[in-house]
């Protein structure tokens, strides 16, 4: 009885376990990681898609059977799984974890894993930019990512730096990325983003990544989310930054006031007109600079030796162009964000005033942006959302910088020579003062009265009085609105549409003033007005599905439309009425009007099949079909795929013993994409414009067009090893890719008698292959003390295969088997020590046209002092830096943080055209540099330095090998230091979080020369006469409440 008695308990208590099993119950706890609680991390019933996130206190409320498994998952950190039993609270503590950084990666119209990911991509979250301090937030990424090239961001306020991902893969189409601002393709200026809203940065590199975009995708992708708030409890930020803004990279050096005289009289000596002459250069060197900042006699400046007189002393004050140019700016930075929500809706709302001063008068950036994102869980089947954004930005500054304008003030302040001052001195050096005590500017015309002359260069001129009557600024307004609505149709099967569009109203004003330059007497104005209008519509469907817990199956597939507008007009007058009112209203005469529009659509229809098998193996495919209006009727459809497989060898069997290895994944990727980016969104199409014939309305014929025209395909190959050892210490990746450019736009000469001499045809091809390395060691990890480092590597091979003849553009001769930005110049042999000529090595054209070596009857090869008896040749020098990355070190104490980033690059050279103005022959009035004074002088003297002669135009060719440079450098990009206040002061002062930060951008740059800023274009051409990037120090405080 009591046998029978016992198996009936314990049947029934069977049955009791197995209906609590069977039960759903509510099960709730709080996460945590090593600070305190983790708000926002996913808990997710595996296997389904019931899921939930902590609200700000860390704690989650989910329903769940007995037996089923919650997956807690949060990026950075491990994923924790605990199986529910009988109790109803999982309280769990999550651990960072570096192999895992980037463990949820944003991808073409959607989301993954890192673990499935095939493509080649980096990730920067918001952690990684809120140590940085930049206006635009693209600058942000630089060091960040491996194969990402960045040419500077000038020092004009609100400028973006440009970016290149994997080289240069186009000849006349454009290289820029696409840039998706969440899931919608953004063509506004980037800094008319603020920094504080961005969740993260994708840069998607190879063809596996970016082949949903097809024929847009050729140049990579970026990808920004923006951030959306978080369920739970409502929490507010506001961030202050201020600091002060100064020039990173110094100006070029010049020679004193002293030493320009003494190299002046020595051109004016071996002048034609000096003949060699000390005597004739001692009694004219003052009339051919027409001033004299010294205190002695005009006739008795420089003596008969070239040696300045002794008992001369300058007594000219504002000779320093730079003093006057340039001021400490101030940069003041205000943000406010709140986000929340509750168990079916979070919302986060945002706003931000920027306030930057230039280090240049007259220059200057403000930016007001307000954004508010939401979504909305309707119900179990339905979700929406969207998001809207408004920025109203206005840029000062002078527009000519970095043009060869006489009214570039940059360019006149580089090249004006060391004695002429910027206001006028009188006879005994004090400055000039009007009737309103204000120092009067030296136009260079001549003022008798204090001993000066005509100024032999821009007579007349003054770009920084210029600058400061003259008004240019530029206003932007953006708006831009998303909408989602995700439905779910059946258990992993989701369909969901986005519209979005984005508008961008521009307004450049531009007033030259009526005293001095182009537009006196009678003053002049200039407006540009722009509208762009952009907007893209998809609609996409996803099926996931996972089979037996081994085969897992993601489905995409989707249509785009995408369609953008845009239209301007301008206008010019002159002859204004009164001092002060920049509009049209005070110009009587009109002079010119004009504008135009311009229209482009893609349709795209597109597919990706994900597959892997136990999370071990994964294949990725996808495919899009694109037309574009670019092209004509019958060629605007175009093709695009992509393959990609990937092999978690970690998850093997046999890497069970293996403790030191924790994660290793190969992958590879193959596909096509395109570039519909040419320059011209009518490029097919034969074109009239409008013009005027004997003052009356004409059309001219100015286009051609070509009908077959089609896109520019580039075909990516990728490989690469991921990996993390020694129990996570250490983990990187190691990757090789290959980029064949094909069918590039290229201007194929005609007969004139066609009416023009060319027309566009895809002609060329080139490819662009590189290695990228990325190491990241965590040194020490400790709990009061870390230490993490990141090393990154990157080599660039450019190199057109196909190209119907060769072409010089500048510096470059295009041909097949070089590259597009190898040197093409003529060769220097050094000075002459007998005369000190400039040599040459001579070389002269073959029956194929390329440049080959003149011998002399011993094999040497020929030289000579006249560069017109030789040729122009390859030098064996690129652009391209051998090695370009970055070092990144982290360091954290206890509730103290610092950081440091070092970009660098190795190799490749740049034509500096900025020194080379500055080492002329004897150009009276323009300035030199100090390496002018190892000028040849004597027989037997050995320098790389020619001999100085006033109007001798052979002795110095810029377009030669003489200024080529070295472009290797280093710079130390940013520097952070931060402190956070523990939970003990922020509960005594009222707030959830408290901390300081002091940040500093742009602190030091090594390079060859000072002035000379390696970044400046990736053709390696600087001129020196453009903004420099500007060193920002600032101190912040971040509220949290």
């Amino acid at each position: 009885m009591k046998t029978k008695l016992k198996w009936v308990v314990t049947l029934l208590l069977a049955l009791v376990v197995q209906i609590s099993f069977a039960q759903e119950k509510t099960i709730s706890g709080t996460v945590t990681e090593e600070s305190g609680a983790l708000p926002g991390v996913s808990v997710l019933v595996k296997g389904t898609k019931s899921g939930q996130e902590t609200d700000f206190d860390g704690k989650y409320s989910i329903k769940a059977k007995a037996g089923d498994v919650l997956v807690f998952r949060y990026l950075g950190y491990k994923t924790v799984e605990r199986t529910v039993g009988a109790a109803n609270t999982i309280n769990v503590k999550l651990e960072q974890d570096s192999a895992v950084l980037d463990e949820i990666v944003v991808v073409a119209f959607g989301t993954t894993s890192k673990e499935a990911f095939t493509g080649s991509a980096t990730f920067v979250g918001a952690k990684e930019l809120a140590l940085r301090n930049v206006t635009s937030p693209i600058a942000a990424l630089e060091g960040l990512a491996t194969g990402v090239q960045f040419t500077s961001a000038s020092g004009q306020p609100g400028s973006s730096p440009g970016i290149v991902i994997r080289g240069v893969g186009t000849l006349n189409g454009s290289a820029t990325p696409l840039i998706i601002v969440d899931g919608m393709q953004y063509e506004g200026s980037l800094n008319t983003i603020n920094q504080e809203d961005i969740e993260n940065f994708t840069i998607l590199k190879d063809a596996a990544s970016t082949s949903l975009y097809g024929s847009r995708a050729a140049n990579g992708v970026i990808l920004i989310t923006t951030k959306s708030g978080s369920k739970g409890k409502t929490m507010a930020s506001v961030n202050i930054q201020s600091g002060l803004v100064s020039q990173a990279i110094p100006f070029y050096e010049e020679v004193t006031p002293g030493q320009y005289y003494e190299t002046m009289w020595e051109a004016l000596k071996n002048s034609t007109a000096g003949g060699g002459s000390p005597a004739y250069a001692t009694a004219n060197i003052y009339n051919s600079l027409a001033y004299n900042p010294f205190n002695v006699p005009n006739n008795e400046i420089v003596g008969l030796d070239g040696k300045l007189n002794p008992n001369a002393s300058l007594i000219y004050k504002s000779l320093n162009w730079y003093d006057v140019l340039q001021r400490t700016a101030v940069r003041n930075n205000y943000n406010m964000s709140i986000s929340g929500g509750g168990e079916k809706h979070k919302v986060f709302f945002s706003t931000s005033y920027l306030d930057e001063q230039g280090y240049i008068i007259k220059t200057g950036f403000d930016r007001l942006t307000t954004r508010l994102n939401g979504e909305f869980e309707v119900n179990d089947w339905l979700k929406v959302g969207g998001s809207a954004n408004i920025t109203i930005s206005e840029s000062t500054g002078p527009s000519s910088a970095g043009s060869g304008s006489i009214v570039n003030p940059f360019g006149f302040a580089k090249n004006i020579g060391s004695i002429y001052p910027v206001y006028v001195n009188d006879l005994q050096g004090n400055l000039v003062l009007d009737a309103g005590g204000n120092p009067v500017f030296d136009n260079g015309e001549g003022f008798s009265q204090y001993n000066i002359n005509a100024r032999p260069v821009s007579q007349g001129r003054h770009a920084l009085q210029e600058l400061i009557l003259n008004d240019e600024r530029n206003r932007d307004n953006t708006y831009g609105f998303r909408y989602f609505a995700d439905f779910k149709i059946a258990e992993g099967l989701n369909f969901r549409a986005n519209y979005g569009r984005d508008i961008n109203e521009g307004l450049a004003k531009g007033y030259e003033n009526n005293i001095i330059g182009d537009a006196q007497p009678t003053g002049r104005y200039r407006e540009t007005r722009f509208r762009r209008e952009v907007e893209n519509f998809n609609q996409i469907l996803t099926y996931t599905k996972t089979i037996n817990n081994l085969h897992n199956i993601d489905l995409t597939a989707g249509h785009e439309s995408f369609s953008r507008k845009f239209s301007s007009m301008n206008a010019l007058a002159i002859s204004q009425t009164a001092e002060g009112i920049y509009e049209f209203d005070n110009f009587a005469t009109p002079v010119s009007l004009g504008g135009s529009t311009t229209n482009k659509t893609i349709e795209g229809y597109f597919l990706r099949a994900n597959y892997n098998f136990d999370n071990k193996y994964y294949i990725s495919a996808s495919a899009r079909r694109d037309g574009s209006s670019v092209f004509s009727k019958d060629s605007r459809w175009g093709n695009f795929y992509s393959l990609g497989a990937s092999w978690r060898i970690d998850q093997e069997n046999f890497m069970k013993n293996i403790s030191w290895i924790n994660s290793l994944k190969l992958r590879a990727s193959y596909g096509e994409v395109g570039n519909d980016n040419l320059g011209d969104f009518f490029i097919s199409q034969p074109r009239y414009g409008l013009t005027s014939n004997a003052g009356n309305p004409a059309l001219i014929w100015s286009d051609i067009g070509n009908s077959e025209l089609q896109w520019e395909t580039i075909e990516n190959f990728d490989v690469a090893l991921e990996f993390s050892i020694f129990n996570n210490r250490i983990d990187g990746t190691i990757e090789y890719y290959k980029r064949n450019s094909s069918d590039l736009l290229y201007n194929l000469p005609i007969a004139l008698s066609n009416g023009l001499n060319s027309y566009p045809a895809n002609v060329a091809d080139m490819f662009n292959s590189g290695w990228e390395i990325g190491l990241a060691g965590h040194i020490i990890q400790n709990q009061d003390f870390k230490w993490d480092v990141t090393l990154q590597a990157s080599t660039f091979k450019n190199q057109i295969t196909s190209l119907p003849d060769p072409f010089i553009t500048g510096s470059k001769r295009w041909e097949v088997g070089r590259s597009r930005y190898d040197f093409y110049l003529l060769h220097t042999a050094g000075v002459d020590p007998d005369n000190g000529d400039q040599l040459f090595l001579k070389f002269e054209f073959d029956a194929n046209g390329n440049s080959v070596p003149v011998l002399d009857a011993n094999g040497n090869q020929e030289t000579t002092n006249n560069w017109q008896d030789t040729e122009r040749a390859y030098t064996g020098d690129t652009t391209i830096p051998d090695l370009l990355g970055s070092i990144n070190n982290s360091f954290k104490y206890k509730n103290f943080d610092f950081s440091f980033l070092v970009t660098y690059g190795i190799g490749g050279k740049f034509l500096d055209n900025g020194y080379a103005a500055m080492m002329h022959s004897g150009n009276f009035g323009s300035s030199y540099h100090p390496d002018i004074l190892n000028a040849w002088r004597q027989p037997g003297d050995i320098t790389s330095v020619p001999r100085l002669q006033a109007g001798n135009p052979n002795l110095v060719q810029t377009q030669s090998t003489r200024f080529l440079t070295d472009a290797s450098f280093w710079s130390l990009k940013n520097v952070n230091l931060g402190y956070t206040f523990n939970n003990t002061i922020n509960e005594k002062l009222g707030v959830e979080g408290l901390r300081l930060t002091l940040t500093g951008e742009n602190l030091f740059l090594k390079s060859k020369r000072d002035g000379l800023d390696p970044q400046y274009n990736l053709a390696g051409t600087p001129a020196g006469n453009d903004f420099n990037p500007a060193r920002i120090f600032s101190i912040g405080l971040n509220l949290t409440f």
